[in-house]
């Protein structure tokens, strides 16, 4: 029978990307008859987070807060407001167009994802009952990028004899030349392994030999491979 960690193996993305949108609050303020505007509090941050394989919880994350910004939308036809799908599309037109959203490289479907659907029935109930709001809302926008040891070794740099300064042509886990089969660096240092030697290894997020941290210097490489997407070639089945 197959255990919980290997169908998460075989079926999760080695790495994954996740939108979380909070809505803080939501008011409306009195306007001029026949004045429409929408008044947009955005906390935008990013985070990388490794999830080791079976476990409950992330190993190690980083965070990359953006702050707030504060952003008022002038509506020059009220009439897309007055339906929920006319609405949804002005308030995903806002929001692409604060500079902290685009910052965090959201996908077309993400950007969907980004509306707060609660706030949308809000709107449109006011803006069909007045004729004249300033719509007020606060909302927070987290983009998570989750990876485990398949996404760590994959962005470890694929080794070559002319590449290291030392020369090292055996692997530190096994002994065995490198050349013979699929080999990678680490980010960290100069260190070089088979993949399949340094798989048993890369859930400590550490180099075998010199013990120096591999996860933070691979997140760059992380965090573009989670908007690229990833090589699978030579990949080996983690443990």
């Amino acid at each position: 029978m197959a255990t919980n960690r290997s169908r998460r193996a075989a079926t999760a993305p080695p790495i994954q990307r996740r939108i979380n949108v909070t809505t803080i609050c939501f008011n409306e303020e009195a306007a001029p008859a026949g004045q429409f505007a929408v008044r947009v509090v955005c906390y935008a941050a990013a985070s990388i987070q490794f999830w080791r394989l079976g476990a409950y919880r992330p190993h190690e994350s980083d965070m990359e807060p953006f702050g707030a910004t504060t952003t008022t939308f002038l509506v020059a036809d009220p009439a897309t407001l007055r339906s929920a799908a006319a609405c949804r599309g002005a308030l995903r037109g806002m929001l692409a167009a604060l500079p902290h959203l685009r910052s965090l490289r959201l996908r077309e479907d993400e950007w969907n994802a980004v509306v707060p659907e609660d706030v949308v029935p809000e709107i449109v109930g006011a803006a069909g009952r007045g004729s004249g709001f300033t719509f007020c809302f606060h909302m927070g926008v987290h983009r998570r990028v989750i990876h485990d040891e398949r996404g760590l070794l994959m962005a470890c740099k694929e080794w070559r004899l002319a590449s290291t300064a030392l020369g090292e042509k055996d692997c530190g886990v096994c002994l065995d030349g490198l050349e013979r089969e699929s080999a990678v660096q680490m980010t960290c240092c100069e260190h070089a392994f088979h993949r399949r030697c340094i798989s048993e290894w890369i859930s400590k997020a550490t180099c075998p030999m010199c013990r120096r941290d591999v996860w933070r210097p691979a997140l760059p490489e992380i965090l573009e491979l989670s908007f690229t997407g990833a090589p699978a070639q030579d990949m080996p089945d983690i443990e």
